[in-house]
């Protein structure tokens, strides 16, 4: 009976200490896995494996290897390290706090990002509890910028802790991270794209860059189909998240590198991607023309387009060479217009887009050219503008458009004309 009620007074002091780990299946799940993960990359590091069969090591060959494990240094730093790596994954690094008198939904208001850290430290965090906290982040952020919400007060990266998290549980893998479904009509912000502008403001891409390799056929549990709408929103949000025109560009061609390495399957994987994020891209330049870029990462930009451009590419690349930030070139638009100008009429001819982008080509290059003075070129580039697209480079004018004027205006007007014609007769 005593030991009994000693081991009921040291339960409860040791859950006064620290909480029991988490015993639902799921949270016991997880921590298998973190606990299976850890140790197989331990061992693979400490003892790599060898070959199936090997022969029978000689006495000597014995006696030397006793010697060497006795001049071996001691598992003890290893073991540190192994426990180390374990104790600080999100889900033991954080001691969960005791729960005041405040609800969840209080908690979450008042500091969203202790609130989810929480719930990874008790195993009950998801994906879906980590885009709560990531719109209530910004909510804040948005509200207050200049102390940036209620991030922290001690400088602490809200994006990367939750993308640790994302990676050490395995969530960045899961359909929930990587497919948003549609929910009646309407699709949620997927969690990814929430967190790309925060992880380039904290100038850490590596989840980015792991995000868009991602191959579902290492696993087998979603399949190139479901992850592809994944990669094209992801790459698009980084081109337009980019705090700078060489940001953007350092991150497209590390994506065009990646579908060049994989090229057989570029076609199917990468190539939509390319497109909506490289024509993304191709508007920010033509937007801005001004703003400061590194002229070598806008060529090898420019010759990507080798790769991820079908029938509208000669009029892109007229437009980045007219475009180029310390030698605009109008020749290659001007070639356009003079030689194959059905090439490049003919895919405008169904989006008013195209037209409005070949439009600001043509008027691009003839400014070009009469800065250059090239005068007789320039009159070429106009009248090849105002043959082809009038509708949207000439005023309309209705000659039987009248002007509506109230009656008020005509006796106003009328007596303005007398009193004029009244001082003409006087003098």
């Amino acid at each position: 009976m005593q030991a009994a009620a000693t081991r009921r007074a040291f339960s409860s002091l040791a859950s006064k200490i620290h909480p029991q780990l988490p015993l639902t299946p799921r949270e016991s799940q997880q921590l298998l896995n973190l606990l299976t993960t850890s140790f197989r990359s331990h061992l693979d590091r400490e003892h790599p494996a060898g070959p199936s069969e090997a022969p029978l090591p000689s006495t000597t060959t014995q006696l030397a290897r006793v010697e060497y494990g006795r001049r071996a240094p001691s598992s003890y730093d290893s073991a540190s390290e192994h426990i180390d790596s374990i104790l600080s994954n999100p889900l033991l690094a954080r001691r969960p706090q005791r729960r005041g008198s405040d609800s969840a939904a209080a908690e979450l208001l008042k500091d969203p990002l202790a609130w989810f850290l929480d719930q990874v430290a008790i195993g009950t965090a998801n994906v879906a509890k980590a885009s709560l906290c990531v719109d209530v982040l910004q909510r804040n952020q948005s509200k207050n910028s200049a102390r940036r919400g209620s991030l922290s007060s001690n400088d602490q990266r809200p994006a990367s802790m939750i993308a640790e998290w994302l990676r050490t549980s395995g969530e960045e893998s899961s359909k929930d991270f990587l497919v948003v479904p549609n929910t009646k009509g309407v699709t949620r912000r997927a969690l990814a794209l929430k967190l790309v502008p925060m992880l380039l403001a904290e100038g850490n891409t590596a989840p980015l860059s792991r995000w868009y390799s991602y191959n579902p056929d290492t696993d087998g549990l979603l399949t190139e189909a479901q992850v592809a709408p994944f990669k094209v929103a992801l790459l698009g949000q980084m081109i337009m998240s980019a705090r700078t025109r060489d940001e953007a560009f350092t991150m497209f061609l590390r994506a065009y590198q990646l579908a060049e390495a994989d090229k057989q399957s570029a076609s199917g994987r990468q190539l939509k991607s390319l497109q909506v994020a490289g024509g993304r891209l191709v508007d920010q330049i033509v937007a801005n023309t001004q703003a400061p870029c590194t002229p070598e990462l806008y060529d090898s930009f420019a010759l990507t387009t080798q790769g991820w451009l079908l029938s509208w590419k000669p009029v892109v690349q007229a437009m980045l060479c007219l475009c180029h930030p310390t030698q605009p070139d109008p020749q290659p638009g001007l070639k356009l217009m003079k030689n194959s100008p059905e090439d490049i009429i003919g895919p405008t001819r169904l989006k008013q887009s195209r037209q409005k982008f070949l439009v600001r080509m043509c008027l691009g290059v003839a400014q070009q050219l009469l800065k250059e003075e090239k005068f007789a070129d320039a009159q070429v580039a106009m009248e090849f503008t105002k043959e082809h697209f009038a509708d949207l480079v000439l005023i309309k004018y209705d000659p039987d458009d009248k002007q509506k004027v109230s009656p008020k205006g005509n006796v106003k007007e009328e007596k303005k004309n007398m009193a004029l014609l009244d001082r003409l007769v006087l003098s």
